[in-house]
């Protein structure tokens, strides 16, 4: 999905004059965006703080009562 780059070129994020080292596609006319590295670890940074990580619980919890209902299924 997010490739280095081996064109040199600018980062497209606003105000930010950095070497782009990443890439991606995107639709549209452009069909590329650009990253700096500084930019791309910002980016990273807020989707980690966007992402719920999910309980441990609750897949151990989803575990046991598929086979609970394994054991409790009567075929007829």
């Amino acid at each position: 999905m997010v490739t280095k780059t081996t064109v040199k070129t600018k980062c497209d994020v606003k105000d930010c004059k950095n070497s782009a080292e990443f890439a991606f596609e995107t639709k549209g006319r452009q069909g590329r965006c650009f990253l700096c590295k500084e930019c791309y670890e910002k980016l990273l940074d807020e989707g980690r703080k966007l992402r719920i990580p999910k309980s441990p619980q609750n897949a151990i919890k989803k575990q046991l009562d598929r086979r609970a209902e394994e054991q409790n299924y009567v075929e007829k």
